[in-house]
């Protein structure tokens, strides 16, 4: 794909661009956009634990994009965030050209656009790729000290005070160091005085020191390295992405990876050290997490585009030998096939095909998805009853900071809350009691906002209702709000024209969604139908959560956890045989998924399959030993035909069928 063989037309370049901007026109739908507004309005603690003292890292960043907020709301976010994403990626186009061609470079864009597509939002990642292009830039391209210094100098203090990734700084230009160094060797004189490796890594040296130019000095970059260490509470592209079990390695990386091997193995000329060891930086922390996808995408960008070149060149070479005077047509082939493949990526990123079979809670388009979060709750959060010892998941954080100016328990910003509190929580929301006694009596909640859409919330649920202590005062579908049973609550507790807003909202989605069934994947993915079939099932209510998992199925029948809850609900109702279809239909989607195995083999046993049962455990044992960390704290809790109803604080909690 060199520029000889395959032209030179800039119209590659410029449908990859297309193609990355339209991935970047989408819904804001992280929670954590919230907790960078609502920093960006005060920039003082929005959490009331005594540990949350730790330093804001997107500071700057934050205060941005509140200024943006108020100037145009959510889609004024996204179209900054686009034009910082392209911004990126024509930095880098320009820092490529020198390796390969358009076609080439084209080629790169939608291999960078599919690699980020799942993880990509309104937040600081965005900035952290357009800094990472800018100095690959300016390195690339600028090779007078002064210019290097006034540029990069200016450019770090502002990225140190956006995003913690602003260490990246000083390691490009160490590596640039590294690379002028090795190209002096045997070089000419002219040549070695203008390389000026030394200058270069007192450069690097300069820009570590500044780095120390922020409202925090040195605090902020231990607060960078407890990011690193202890990454939880940790948000990854959808709420309700453990419904899809998407891979946790994205197959793309695999591609890239292979390709960049056959750049190494192809190419002829000398690789350059800087944009080569960026490359398999990038790589390696992909491997490690997926949540590096941006990451890699930026730094392999330039190495990616070299060896596309340089493949397409050998194979150019062995295909004409191979074709004779039938090599000709290889170029426009090429070309064709490219334009095809923009174009068919396209469609399913504009028919919203692409966020539903990823799972993610966003869509094509500008706004923003907050019926993921406690909206329409001010007849409950903004009472004067309404206690302040408030528990809320991470979820719901930055929403509650932000749109009811609360402080909060705990958002999804990592690195500084206390690491036994949030291993308490989340076992606590899988069930176990100790923790939750824990919990009370460390911090005496006297309400709790439970996100359904976080896993395992519909267990902690019926954990906190089994105390009786509680009564779930508002449920929405994708919120739950439980109440001490306490007199100074009864304005609350007997509020009941709230508790039926919360659930004719509920029935709104249900009825929207079932009206949009038969549009294919185009339907979308109601969060209100996920937590609340979630919740219906947990609560022992299978009749409302088959009706719902058996909707959501009609609308898209490859969610995995909705065949496990509808052949769970149908185990609760006794029917055997079709719950054991149900959920062998869910092992076939998500083979490696260990709940759906065990769910397969209790319904095998129920059915009376015991052949069936036995490989169904054999399996998931398998599973277990392979991934200890996956394995249910409790799995003898899964849906027994005999359990006993539980009672909700919400009697006259209703789905129609």
């Amino acid at each position: 794909m060199s520029k000889k063989s395959f032209g030179s037309s800039a119209i590659y370049v410029v449908l990859g661009l297309v193609f990355i901007a339209v991935i970047g026109i989408r819904t804001i739908s992280t929670p954590e956009i919230w907790t960078h507004l609502a920093q960006g309005r005060t920039n003082a603690p929005i959490s009331y634990l005594a540990s949350d003292n730790a330093v804001n890292t997107t500071h700057l960043y934050d205060k941005i994009m509140y200024a943006v907020w108020n100037m145009g709301g959510a889609p004024m976010l996204i179209i900054v965030n686009v034009i910082c994403l392209l911004a990126a990626f024509f930095l880098l186009l320009k820092v490529s050209s020198k390796w390969g061609g358009p076609l080439s470079q084209g080629f790169a864009l939608l291999l960078s656009g599919h690699l980020i597509f799942r993880g990509l939002d309104v937040a600081p990642q965005t900035m952290m790729m357009l800094f990472i292009a800018l100095f690959i830039y300016v390195l690339s391209t600028q090779k007078k000290t002064a210019v290097l210094f006034g540029i990069l100098i200016p450019l770090q203090i502002l990225w140190t005070n956006m995003h913690g990734s602003f260490l990246f700084g000083p390691v490009i230009v160490g590596l640039a160091a590294i690379q002028a160094g090795q190209n002096v060797k045997g070089a000419s004189r002219k040549i070695q005085q203008s390389a000026q490796p030394s200058l270069l890594g007192g450069l690097a040296v300069a820009l570590l020191v500044a780095t120390l130019i922020n409202p925090s000095f040195a605090k902020l970059h231990g607060q960078v390295i407890a990011n690193i260490q202890m990454p939880y509470p940790a948000y990854w592209f959808s709420l309700f992405s453990e419904y899809f079990q998407a891979p946790a390695r994205d197959p793309l990386i695999f591609l890239v990876l292979i390709l960049g091997a056959s750049g190494l193995i192809t190419l002829k000329k000398r690789l350059p050290v800087m944009l080569t060891t960026l490359a398999i930086l990038g790589a390696f922390l992909a491997w490690t997490s997926p949540r590096a996808s941006q990451l890699f995408a930026v730094l392999s960008f330039p190495f990616v585009v070299l060896s596309l070149s340089a493949v397409g060149e050998y194979l150019s070479g062995s295909f004409k030998t191979f074709l004779g005077k039938q090599a000709k047509l290889l170029a426009p082939a090429i070309q064709t096939a490219f334009v095809l493949l923009i174009i068919l990526s396209l469609i399913p990123v504009v028919s919203n095909c692409a966020y539903t079979k990823t799972g993610s809670a966003s869509s094509f388009g500008f706004g923003i998805q907050d019926e993921l979060y406690p909206t329409d709750c001010e007849a409950i959060l903004n009472h004067p009853s309404f206690p302040e010892k408030v528990i809320n998941m991470a979820a719901d954080g930055g929403y509650l900071a932000f749109n009811y100016n609360r402080r909060i328990f705990i958002d999804h910003r990592p690195g500084r809350y206390d690491r036994e509190l949030l291993e308490d929580l989340s076992s606590m929301m899988l069930g176990n009691t100790k923790a939750y006694d824990t919990i009370y009596e460390t911090y005496r909640p006297e309400a709790i906002i439970i996100n359904t859409l976080a896993p395992a919330s519909a267990q902690g649920l019926v954990t906190l209702l089994s105390r009786q202590i509680w009564k779930m005062v508002y449920f929405d579908g994708t919120t739950a709000i439980l109440l001490l049973r306490k007199e100074e609550f009864a304005p609350i507790l007997n509020n009941t024209e709230a508790q039926a807003a919360g659930l004719a909202k509920l029935e709104a989605a249900r009825a929207d969604y079932a009206a949009k069934v038969g549009n294919g994947c185009r339907t979308g993915t109601p969060p209100e139908l996920i937590g609340s079939g979630k919740i219906f099932l947990a609560l022992n209510r299978p009749a409302e959560s088959k009706a719902i998992f058996a909707l959501l199925l009609k609308g898209n029948t490859g969610i995995p956890g909705a065949w496990v809850g509808l052949g769970n609900s149908q185990l609760l109702l006794k029917e055997f045989d079709a719950a054991m279809e149900s959920l062998h239909t869910a092992t076939q989607l998500v083979p490696n998924s260990l709940m759906a195995w065990l769910s397969y083999a209790n319904a095998c046993k129920y059915a009376g399959n015991t052949s069936e049962k036995d490989k169904a455990l054999e399996k998931a044992k398998r599973l277990a030993e392979q991934n200890r960390s996956n394995t249910p704290e409790k799995p003898e809790a899964l849906p027994e035909p005999e359990a006993e109803s539980t009672t909700t604080s919400l009697e006259d909690i209703t789905v129609p069928e």
